[in-house]
């Protein structure tokens, strides 16, 4: 009897700890976010954030405290996304000879992660453009092998 007890203590402790980090898993996702903001001269400047462990919400909150930590105003974001994956931030020259920012979230590789930015900013009229910034937020891939080279 005082083994079946135990037995059923251990199932119930087993259920609560299972149901505590579903919950926690669940409030806990990767994020990526990107702000533009008006700089001192009148032009867009921009400010980002990824972090594999809050939330979209806060995310998007670091990026428009990035805007502002280099005085900028009225930010506003222009992607964020709950996915994990590589980053680009694209800086481009609109048609009226302006400067714009466009950036791919939560992409499969870099070089989609560019492609994707570069198409968005010729659909917006752009000429031309330069990568500000890149990153990859994705768990590295476990099925590759660890390369080791001599010392």
């Amino acid at each position: 009897m005082i083994g079946d007890r135990k037995a059923l203590v251990a199932r119930i402790l087993a259920v609560i700890a299972a149901s505590c980090a579903l919950s926690i898993a669940a409030k806990v996702q990767a994020a990526s976010a990107v702000a533009v903001a008006i700089n001192k001269d009148g032009g867009l400047g921009y400010g980002y954030s990824h972090d594999p462990k809050v939330t979209e919400a806060e995310i998007r909150s670091r990026a428009i405290k990035e805007c502002l930590n280099w005085g900028g105003r009225k930010p506003r974001i222009i992607a964020s996304t709950s996915k994990l994956g590589f980053g680009a931030v694209v800086m481009f020259l609109r048609a009226d000879n302006k400067l714009d920012y466009t950036t791919a979230l939560a992409a499969s590789s870099w070089e989609n992660a560019l492609s994707e930015a570069k198409k968005k900013a010729k659909t917006l009229g752009g000429r031309a453009f330069k990568v500000v910034r890149g990153w990859k937020d994705a768990p590295a891939d476990k099925r590759q092998p660890i390369i080791m080279q001599k010392l």
